[in-house]
C-alpha cells in the first residue's frame, strides 16, 4: 500500500514536470519556453549549488576570466587585506550554464552562505560575484560590511571602479581596480 502510494505520488510528479516542460501554451497564450528555461536555470543552479567545488582560495574563476597569474595576484592581495582587517572577501566567476540571468543574483548569496564567506561572529564577509556571459556582477555584503558600507556605495564602486575596467582592459582590470577600491574604503572605516 505504501509503495504504490509513493509510486502513484512520483508518477504524478514526474508527468507534472513532463506536461509543465512539454505544453506548448501558458494561460496568457505564449509558449512555455521562458518557463521551461527558468524551469532549467534553477534545476542548474540547484545542481550547481550541490556540486560546489570546494574553494581553492579566495579567488575561484569558473569562467576562465583570469590567467593563473592573475588569479594568484587577486588572491593574495586579498589574503593580505585579511590578515591586517579579518574581513573575507571572496571573488567567484560564473560561466551562464550555472544558472538563469534572473537567478544570479541570489546565485552569488547561496554561494556566499554555503562557503561561509566573513567571520561567522563578526559577517564580515564580501563576495564578488562576476558573469561574463550576462555581463553581470554582484557584490554580496555579510550584515558587519553593510554597517559601514551601503548599498549605493557597493553601486558606485561596481559602477565607478568595476565596470570601466571590464570595458577598457578585460576582467582581471576590473576586478583588481574594484577591490583595491573596495578595501580601501573598508580599511578607512575599520
Amino acid at each position: 500500500m505504501i509503495v504504490k502510494k509513493k509510486t502513484g505520488i512520483l508518477i504524478f510528479f514526474f508527468l507534472a514536470i513532463f506536461l509543465s516542460c512539454t505544453d506548448t501554451k501558458n494561460k496568457g497564450g505564449g509558449t512555455q519556453a521562458t518557463n521551461a528555461a527558468q524551469t532549467d536555470g534553477v534545476l542548474n543552479r540547484n545542481l550547481f549549488l550541490k556540486n560546489l567545488p570546494a574553494p581553492t582560495g579566495y579567488v575561484n574563476d569558473y569562467d576562465n576570466l583570469f590567467t593563473d597569474t592573475e588569479q594568484t595576484h587577486l588572491d593574495s592581495l586579498i589574503d593580505a587585506f585579511e590578515k591586517a582587517t579579518t574581513i573575507e572577501i571572496a571573488i567567484i566567476t560564473l560561466d551562464s550554464s550555472a544558472c538563469t540571468k534572473e537567478d544570479f543574483d541570489s546565485l552569488t548569496l547561496e554561494i556566499a552562505r554555503k562557503l561561509g564567506v566573513g567571520k561567522k561572529n563578526a559577517n564580515n564577509g564580501v563576495l564578488i560575484g562576476i558573469c561574463h556571459g550576462y555581463r553581470r556582477i554582484r557584490i554580496q555584503n555579510g550584515y558587519g560590511i553593510e554597517k559601514i558600507l551601503s548599498d549605493e556605495e557597493t553601486k558606485q564602486i561596481i559602477v565607478n571602479y568595476f565596470v570601466p575596467g571590464f570595458k577598457q582592459e578585460g576582467y582581471y582590470k576590473g576586478t583588481y581596480n574594484g577591490l583595491t577600491e573596495l578595501m580601501r574604503i573598508l580599511s578607512a572605516r575599520i
